[in-house]
């Protein structure tokens, strides 16, 4: 459950992520910086060790979206938030695409993992439908993506709508536009607004990651990003090694 957006910049990009738990699951631990196989990186952790969203200093960034199962879902084995940690040393595509397929993925609900690679200029969606792996590789350009807890397609279609207009602003695409859209109830507040809101769950945390000049910054957010419209509870950034060159 979660809305991402990637918003392409000069020398970089600009990022946005929204959180959809259940309320009574246990909020998750502000991002710190750490080091995965000598590569800095970044993310918030749950309380298990796990993420949903990671960078790294080389700029890649790895976001995972829930998707809804359906009736016929198995039963849970492993937590998905394992799988960024293990790929975040990664430098190049290539590299990362290897380190996944050769993660085990059995016992995990679906999901669809999003990665962005500036230095190639790549996106990347790899899907899993618990029992087998799909790849898709998308071009350098906007892109926003939805998941629901109640359902993925009525998600796509609502926030879809609700981003298509948002585009229409002069301000599209900066920093305070992101946030804005990501605070948004249009149509209305509920289950399938941007920021969600429903009895049981909601939008629990909000992220932003900016990565130009080969700085890596990503803001964080605990709560509704409704209540926050720029305000940050936590950032860090992380610079680029040298020897990692940028797609101009």
């Amino acid at each position: 459950m979660c809305t991402l957006t990637f918003i392409p910049k000069p020398n970089g990009y600009l990022l946005g992520m929204n959180r959809d738990e259940r309320l009574t699951r246990e909020p998750a631990l502000a991002p710190e910086a750490t080091t995965a196989s000598n590569v800095s990186a970044v993310y918030p952790r749950e309380s298990g060790g796990g993420t949903w969203i990671g960078s790294n200093a080389a700029g890649i960034t790895f976001a995972l979206l829930n998707q809804n199962p359906g009736p016929q879902a198995k039963v849970k084995e492993r937590s998905r938030g394992e799988i960024i940690p293990a790929i975040l040393a990664s430098s190049r595509f290539p590299e990362a695409m290897r380190g996944f397929q050769q993660l085990d993925l059995h016992g995990m609900l679906p999901f669809v993992l999003v990665g962005i690679f500036p230095a190639e200029q790549i996106i990347s969606q790899c899907q899993w439908d618990g029992d087998g792996l799909k790849f898709l590789r998308i071009g350098w350009d906007v892109r926003h993506w939805f998941s629901s807890g109640v359902s993925d397609e009525m998600a796509r279609k609502v926030r879809g709508s609700t981003c298509y207009e948002a585009w229409r602003r002069r301000d599209a695409g900066s920093a305070e536009w992101l946030r804005g859209l990501h605070a948004s109830h249009s149509p209305v507040r509920g289950s399938f607004s941007v920021c969600v809101h429903r009895p049981d769950a909601a939008t629990v945390s909000y992220t932003e990651i900016a990565f130009s000049g080969g700085v890596l910054s990503m803001r964080y957010h605990a709560g509704h990003p409704c209540q926050a419209l720029g305000r940050f509870d936590a950032e860090v950034a992380l610079e680029k090694p040298s020897q990692i060159a940028v797609a101009s």
